[in-house]
């Protein structure tokens, strides 16, 4: 692995590593519009914004899971880069020991509070409560058991097996799409199908996570775990811009959810539950690139070899920019056709097409701020990457979101966010100027300023 990830990559080079996540990628976000679609279709738009109003649980579900598997790749990578592998093992075993234990609280702690309760509590209206509680009383175990599978998706890439864990997400979407028509296409079972069926793929996945590390792993191996607390800090601190990001997503579409439905009632809620699949599929090119080239960045970090940095920060910005383009014109023109995949519903096909025409605009200028912060998540700095996520989500987004629609009505709602990631996009490239020496082009003046990802 250390030939690999140290080596000068060709253009090629760089495709054939970053592929097969970028792939998985567009893989899962797909079995998640099929998901939706199969929801949609079989059991209806109030279904279908049911699923929305518990998306907000599985981001944090989702962020606890990246912050704790980003954070500990970026510390372990650079371990691995030091070629301490016997320190990189007991902090792998440590790692998964701790989510394992977060998993099970999780799980057990939803029981324990009330699925009827937490559903109320994320915005569940009297109309959307039964579809809510159906959902959420299957797929709790899927948002528990997602931690594992983020987990190992994450140090089979870093073990330097990106294909393993492609094929991994690709059996677990089949598993998920296979049994959403089985379950609510042949048998009926209604939005209680879809949260089986999800659940069983992410099963699917944390089984296959587990052998590979049993039986094929090549240099991560499971070890007798020892605690550390000040690794553990660490990983949390430096992962907690990924954690700010997805829970800052679940902030976000609880707040649109709560003052959507003051302006469009339900059906604006499933409206923006397809410009959210929607959001998730076409901005899957830029999460896989950065989760993608992250390990090897911080194992080039660890290594000091800056030039390899430079060529990879180089290859994935001028993807990324070619990637916005091509994303912006493919829903400027094709869609309507996705949003008619959704949905026959005429009054909330009508929302989401208004609401696309300005929403689509995001697609320009996501996939810097994406790209910037994995970049400084990977290099040890989560503190900027967590900046970023916060000030874009919760500075930006929420007190856009909740200013203009008292001047623009619906409008106000589709705008805030293309408005909020284009000025989060110029905070992250004035970041990545500022810290150009640091990471980039290091000078001996700046060395000081750079930062150990386990100190």
């Amino acid at each position: 692995m250390e030939n690999r990830f140290a080596q000068h990559w060709a253009v090629a080079e760089f495709i054939k590593f970053a592929l097969p996540l970028i792939m998985g990628l567009i893989t899962i976000s797909v079995y998640m519009m099929v998901d939706a679609v199969f929801v949609s279709r079989f059991a209806g738009p109030l279904a279908l914004a049911a699923v929305n109003i518990i998306m907000p649980l599985f981001n944090l579900g989702i962020g606890l899971a990246i912050m704790v598997a980003a954070g500990s790749s970026a510390v372990i990578g650079f371990e691995m880069g030091e070629g301490n592998s016997e320190k990189a093992n007991r902090h792998f075993s440590l790692v998964f020991c701790f989510l394992l234990a977060v998993m099970i609280a999780f799980f057990w702690g939803g029981q324990a509070w009330g699925i009827e309760k937490i559903a109320r509590l994320l915005g569940a209206s009297p109309a959307l409560l039964p579809y809510c509680t159906d959902y959420l009383g299957v797929f709790i175990f899927g948002i528990s058991a997602v931690l594992l599978q983020l987990f190992f998706e994450y140090f089979i890439r870093l073990d330097g097996k990106p294909l393993w864990a492609f094929f991994i997400t690709l059996a677990s979407g089949l598993t998920n799409v296979v049994l959403d028509y089985w379950l609510i296409a042949e048998l009926g079972m209604g939005i209680k199908g879809a949260g089986i069926a999800s659940s069983a793929g992410i099963l699917v996945a944390v089984i296959l996570g587990s052998l590979y590390f049993c039986f094929f792993s090549v240099h991560l191996k499971p070890s007798r775990p020892v605690i550390d607390c000040k690794f553990l800090g660490r990983v949390l601190v430096n992962g907690s811009s990924e954690m700010a990001t997805e829970v800052s997503s679940g902030v976000k579409i609880l707040v649109f959810n709560l003052i959507i439905i003051q302006y469009a009632g339900e059906s604006g809620v499933a409206a923006i539950a397809i410009l959210m699949n929607l959001y998730f599929v076409l901005s899957a090119f830029h999460i896989g690139l950065i989760m993608g080239v992250a390990p090897v960045v911080s194992f080039n970090f660890g290594a000091q070899n800056f030039s390899k940095i430079r060529q990879l920060v180089g290859q994935a910005l001028t993807a990324s920019l070619g990637a916005s383009l091509l994303v912006f014109a493919f829903a400027r023109f094709q869609g309507l056709h996705l949003i008619r995949m959704f949905t026959a519903n005429g009054h909330v096909f009508r929302l989401t097409a208004d609401g696309l025409k300005i929403f689509g605009f995001t697609f320009l200028v996501n996939g810097i701020t994406i790209l910037a912060s994995g970049f400084f998540t990977a290099a040890g700095n989560g503190k900027i990457s967590a900046l970023i996520a916060c000030l874009n989500s919760f500075v930006f987004t929420l007190g856009f979101v909740s200013l203009l629609p008292g001047f623009l009505g619906l409008t106000g709602v589709w705008i805030s966010i293309p408005l909020a990631e284009t000025i989060a996009m110029c905070l992250s490239v004035a970041f990545f100027i500022k810290y150009k020496g640091v990471y980039l082009v290091p000078t001996p003046q700046d060395a000081s300023k750079r930062i150990h990802p386990y100190c």
